[in-house]
């Protein structure tokens, strides 16, 4: 049996994210905990960013921020 590791990478009042020796990231939200590859978690950060950017009004030109 393979020992895994983890390390804390990121830790928020709301979040906790740690990064096994195996690859595999850890992400709690209180008492739960989802394991996500790293696409996995990009996955997530990007619906996220989408579902929370506020619309932007690009008739100046300028590209929407996100």
């Amino acid at each position: 049996m393979a020992n895994h590791e983890r390390k804390t990478v990121a830790r928020h009042p709301q979040c906790r994210v740690e990064l096994c020796s195996c690859g595999v990231y850890h992400v709690s939200f209180g008492a739960m905990t989802v394991r996500m590859t790293a696409d996995q978690v990009g996955g997530v950060f990007e619906a996220l960013g989408d579902a929370l950017a506020p619309a932007v009004d690009t008739t100046d030109g300028d590209p929407p921020v996100h």
